[in-house]
């Protein structure tokens, strides 16, 4: 018993002093259940089925795309003036981030998922939020935009070229999300046409579909990076082609397993360890942490205990998020020398416990 128990603690101190970069977090499902009934209540917003904080996310329902969807939906609607955005950003990056180690985040924005929020309400706040956040932890951050996949080309199109009208450094891409069922990729290339005319990265998820979206992706999007993209190992033609162009794929176990994106959703992870087994640059977030009862810890501590990783396997995973980051290379070296000194200082203290020399 002892021994379990002392390797159950050293995995506990690998995972959470690890240094973590996050690619995949979107900022309304980062959202905790307390500030949604808190800002429902501000706004006058009655929550369907009269839920409260302790049952409006429901993780096991999730398995059913279209219900995590409605629930995200609860909560980008609620979330609707300057100040809200401000508290959201703030929030998730101080308790949801820098809490965890979390050096830099790259968020999601869904600006469909606020209906009538203008996109300028919705920027100005969230980068307020972004440097206080920075002011008072020291995690860095800056924003993807998501097109929504279930709704038109048009709009998708539409709101690229609000993007690139109200221009923000922080903005440094699109991505596109919601269901890839009834929103497949190859709809959405004028939109991403346009982003890459105006210089902005892109990225799309990739979740459920057959492997060939991913070369769509690639090919006709432009994107430089696949949001989850577990099914690519169904391919060994398309998995060597990543593999050989160094294509980042943002994974995130405790969502992706409860959804069963990942072809497991029995906790075992396989699909992540085919991936990084096959040489495939993987990073690892968590998607919707409140909204899946995860944090940027436990992802990590999810793939340690299901595939047995220790500090060399999870700090590769840290160091290819900080190659896969969409910063400049001068920014990039600082954040790869701030999380090498982590992962360093890590190490050592881990070599200097009892147990290690035993």
């Amino acid at each position: 018993m002892a021994t379990i128990d002392r390797a159950a603690d050293r995995t506990e101190r690998v995972v959470a002093g690890l240094p973590k970069v996050s690619l995949h977090c979107h900022l309304i499902g980062s959202v905790e259940a307390t500030t949604v009934v808190d800002l429902a209540r501000k706004h006058g917003v009655v929550i369907e089925g009269g839920r409260t904080a302790e049952d409006l996310f429901d993780h096991d329902s999730y398995e059913d795309l279209d219900e995590f969807l409605r629930v995200l939906d609860v909560a980008g609607s609620v979330i609707r003036d300057a100040d809200d955005f401000h508290r959201v950003a703030y929030e998730s990056l101080t308790a949801g981030g820098a809490a965890h180690n979390v050096l830099y985040r790259e968020i999601f924005l869904s600006p469909p998922g606020h209906p009538g929020v203008p996109y300028r309400t919705i920027l100005d706040g969230v980068r307020a939020g972004m440097r206080d956040a920075e002011a008072d932890t020291g995690i860095r951050s800056n924003l993807i935009v998501g097109l929504n996949r279930n709704g038109s080309a048009q709009a998708a199109y539409e709101l690229v070229e609000t993007v690139i009208e109200n221009r923000a450094d922080e903005v440094l891409g699109i991505g596109l999300d919601y269901s890839e069922a009834i929103g497949p990729p190859e709809r959405f290339w004028k939109a991403f046409r346009r982003a890459g005319e105006a210089g902005l990265n892109r990225t799309a998820h990739s979740e459920s579909g057959p492997p060939h979206h991913i070369e769509t992706l690639l090919d006709l999007l432009g994107c430089t990076r696949v949001d989850h993209g577990y099914h690519v190992v169904d391919d060994p033609a398309i998995t060597r082609r990543c593999v050989e162009e160094r294509i980042p794929f943002t994974c995130t176990p405790v969502s992706s397993d409860i959804g069963r994106y990942s072809g497991s959703g029995d906790g075992t992870h396989l699909r992540i360890k085919q991936m990084v087994d096959a040489g495939l640059m993987v990073t690892i977030d968590s998607d919707d942490p409140p909204m899946f009862g995860t944090d940027p810890t436990n992802d990590f501590r999810a793939l340690a205990n299901a595939l047995g990783y220790g500090l060399d396997e999870l700090s590769a995973l840290t160091a290819n998020a900080v190659e896969a980051t969409w910063l400049d290379e001068t920014d990039r070296a600082a954040l790869r020398r701030r999380a090498r000194a982590m992962t360093a200082a890590l190490a050592e203290e881990e070599e200097e416990t009892p147990w290690r020399k035993s």
